[in-house]
């Protein structure tokens, strides 16, 4: 699974936007797995737009961790930070 996304996730402020199609894809894994609340928009392949032709990804943004993604972090978390990241926390950019 993403576990270093989903730490980095939990130490930034919510919610957020990600652009990057590599991390956008990594978010739908999260959002799939049950750890986030996000707002992905779907993969499209946008010819005569963009040069290439390849799929291009609009930003997502990650709302919140559901509490399954809280205790994912607290089970993965090295001894003596798991209390670190127990309870549901739903953060905001306030």
């Amino acid at each position: 699974m993403c576990m270093n996304l989903l730490r980095r996730l939990a130490a930034s402020p919510l919610p957020c936007s990600e652009a990057d199609p590599a991390m956008v894809d990594r978010l739908r894994v999260l959002q799939a797995a049950g750890q986030i609340e996000a707002r992905i928009p779907a993969a499209v392949a946008r010819p005569g737009r963009d040069a290439d032709g390849c799929t291009r990804h609009d930003a997502a943004m990650v709302i919140r961790i559901t509490p399954r993604g809280w205790e994912t972090l607290a089970a993965g978390a090295p001894a003596g930070e798991a209390t670190r990241f127990i309870g549901t926390r739903h953060r905001s950019g306030a």
